[in-house]
């Protein structure tokens, strides 16, 4: 049977339409992280509290103690330098047979200063008031083979050096790097404890007057300046006076303690007897 014009139209109307299949909407799969990144992020943050525990020692403890001084170091550098070059400069020649001379730290941290000291024929003393510095500090003196507290070179004290006994009238060479709110009261126990020419060393900061002075801070070398203390007996009302030697590149300012002698009675004749033995 041949096909009609109806058939023949519906044929040509079908024929123009294109089939195509259609397409379902696929959701995109995020990818998980790897282990990589995991560990990546993990480790970052437990490096972030592991530091962050270790700084409360040196940062938060003190702080806490009411001690504004966090831990600081000096460059071991800049310490070789101080002990053979620039105190050789200003220490007095002791004569033969001498006792050792003396060295004192205030705030010794790891024990540094007190090695290199006892290393160069000191006899040194450090005072630390953290504790986990001072442990720290143990460890490094046994480590260069000085067996505190058995062994008569060196001596580690815990506590607040304004209230330690720390033979301060008896030391050769005071160091302290601290800062500049301690100064006035530092001044004040040099002039009033620290023997006829011993050296004060201060890395980055300077000596001043106590307040109730009238005079200026030390500013320029070869100055002295003074006020009435204790002395180095008891009983004694000499003037200590203070002169600053010089500012190394390394920034160590070094002063020399001038006490007096007094000029009459028996602490007389032990100032006189200690200044004539540091001169020879």
């Amino acid at each position: 049977m041949p096909p009609t014009n109806t058939d023949a139209n519906t044929a040509s109307n079908t024929s123009g339409i294109n089939y195509s299949p259609t397409t379902a909407a696929i959701p995109t799969a995020h990818p998980e992280p790897s282990a990589t990144n995991s560990f990546i992020f993990y480790g970052m943050a437990g490096t972030v509290g592991l530091l962050t525990l270790a700084s409360l020692p040196f940062l938060v403890v003190p702080m806490l103690k009411g001690n504004a001084l966090p831990y600081m170091n000096i460059p071991l550098a800049k310490y070789k330098n101080l002990f053979d070059k620039t105190l050789p400069r200003h220490l007095k020649r002791r004569r033969p047979g001498a006792p050792p001379p003396r060295f004192i730290d205030l705030g010794h941290g790891f024990g540094e200063a007190v090695v290199s000291a006892t290393q160069r024929g000191y006899v040194a003393t450090g005072v630390e008031l953290n504790p986990t510095l001072y442990f720290l500090s143990i460890w490094n003196v046994w480590r260069h083979r000085l067996w505190w507290p058995f062994d008569a070179r060196v001596r580690l004290v815990c506590g607040d050096m304004w209230k330690q006994d720390l033979r301060f009238g008896e030391q050769d060479v005071i160091l302290m790097f601290g800062v500049q709110s301690l100064m006035t009261r530092l001044t004040a126990k040099v002039q009033a404890e620290a023997k006829n020419d011993a050296l004060v060393v201060l890395y980055r900061f300077q000596l001043t007057l106590p307040a109730s002075s009238s005079s200026s801070p030390v500013e320029v070398a070869g100055e002295r300046v003074g006020a009435k203390g204790k002395g180095g007996t008891e009983g004694s009302n000499t003037k200590a006076e203070i002169e600053l030697l010089e500012v190394s590149e390394e920034e160590f300012s070094v002063y020399r303690v001038h006490r007096p002698i007094a000029s009459t009675g028996a602490g007389a004749a032990i100032e006189q007897a200690q200044a004539t033995a540091s001169r020879k």
